[in-house]
């Protein structure tokens, strides 16, 4: 397969070294993606008003909220993982002020590993309201974020 790609690759920039991309009609215009071929004609009017009110279905809303949360939740690891991170390597750290930052780092990985169980319920959720053919969202493993966070540095 990998074979095919690059042989169609090849194809294409050679076509474009010789310019035959070149002046095809509405070049330099962005594309008019307004009416789409595959919506059923019933479905049209429907979609073209959700689109002019920047609404959308119910489902790509929630998977939209999903991706904000995970995002926002990695970022939640990524900060608490360097401060404990700052804590432990400060110069003048006394063991009282590391025993504190280890308690906070647990504190906050178990609150993590809460929060991402419950995303992972949304995720299941969504995962089952999403039409046929629409990639599915992962289940996040908090556990593997929580190591590669601590591996970065």
């Amino acid at each position: 397969m990998s074979d095919w790609g690059t042989y169609i690759d090849r194809q294409i920039r050679k076509a474009m070294e010789e310019g035959e991309f070149d002046n095809l009609p509405g070049e330099g215009k962005p594309l008019n993606l307004d009416e789409d071929e595959s919506t059923p004609d019933e479905m049209r009017l429907a979609f073209k008003i959700l689109h002019d009110n920047d609404l959308a279905p119910a489902w790509i809303m929630q998977g939209k909220d999903l991706d904000h949360k995970i995002e926002e939740l990695l970022n939640r690891l990524r900060r608490s993982a360097d401060s404990y991170r700052a804590a432990m390597d400060a110069p003048n750290a006394t063991a009282n002020t590391r025993a504190s930052a280890a308690r906070a780092w647990q504190t906050a990985q178990a609150k993590m590993t809460a929060s991402a169980a419950k995303i992972n319920q949304e995720i299941s959720v969504y995962n089952l309201k999403v039409p046929a053919g629409v990639t599915h969202k992962i289940i996040l493993n908090i556990q593997r974020e929580i190591s590669r966070v601590m591996q970065t540095q």
